[in-house]
């Protein structure tokens, strides 16, 4: 029987993975890249790939846009607070969690519950009624003995 998780918990588990993920990645892109708007590039893509990771620990998209949100803003003002000291601390910490919600909206809404009830539901394989072999889906002639298969 598969275990069913409270979506409270899911929703503060998206919002601290946010948070510890977009500091994480955040400081070392601070040292290594010596350009201040290569690191606000850099910073904006790699932060829409946090939310997409924390994202997936939500039941559903709004829960993930909404924990990315809220997460990468704590992490981003944190960051800035102590690693990034500018005058626009407020907007750029709005603008990356924006990028960081939208990351987990993305994931949060492809849940792999939904994959996998699809993949289910298809069929998986045919056989040959003469000779017995696996052959595709939509195959019109068995691979092996050359006779003509019958319509799904």
């Amino acid at each position: 029987m598969p275990t069913v998780r409270n979506p409270l918990s899911a929703f503060v588990i998206t919002i601290l993975v946010a948070l510890g993920l977009s500091l994480l990645v955040a400081i070392p892109i601070r040292f290594l890249v010596p350009i201040f708007e290569l690191q606000l590039i850099i910073l904006s893509f790699t932060l829409v790939g946090v939310g997409a990771v924390a994202g997936r620990s939500s039941m559903i998209g709004s829960m993930g846009f909404v924990g990315s949100l809220v997460g990468g803003f704590f992490g981003t003002f944190l960051f800035q607070m102590f690693f990034f000291p500018t005058d626009w601390v407020f907007l750029l910490s709005l603008f990356w969690a924006a990028l960081c919600g939208l990351g987990g909206l993305l994931t949060g809404k492809l849940g792999l519950r939904r994959i996998e009830r699809a993949l289910s539901s298809m069929p998986q394989q045919r056989r040959c009624q003469r000779c017995g072999a696996k052959v595709g889906i939509t195959a019109r002639k068995c691979w092996s003995c050359r006779a003509f298969l019958p319509q799904n």
